[in-house]
């Protein structure tokens, strides 16, 4: 089960079990909601300010790539 714990800066983090995973919309003309793994660090940054948030992101969408 999925618990938000955090929703702002257009981004939600969301926790399931251990890990934590933040969704936001990577769409340009319509919404693409995408969900991205991220560590907890990432976590309490993502909510310090939108500019925090999108670094997160950036960073997480890098990590998934080089997977």
């Amino acid at each position: 089960m999925d618990t938000i714990i955090f929703q702002n800066f257009g981004a939600e983090i969301l926790q399931r079990g251990e890990q934590y995973f933040i969704r936001y919309d990577a769409g340009e003309v319509v919404v693409q909601m995408k969900e991205l793994p991220i560590n907890e660090s990432d976590v309490r940054r993502a909510q310090l300010s939108e500019k925090d948030a999108y670094e997160v992101i950036l960073s997480a969408e890098q990590s998934n790539r080089a997977r």
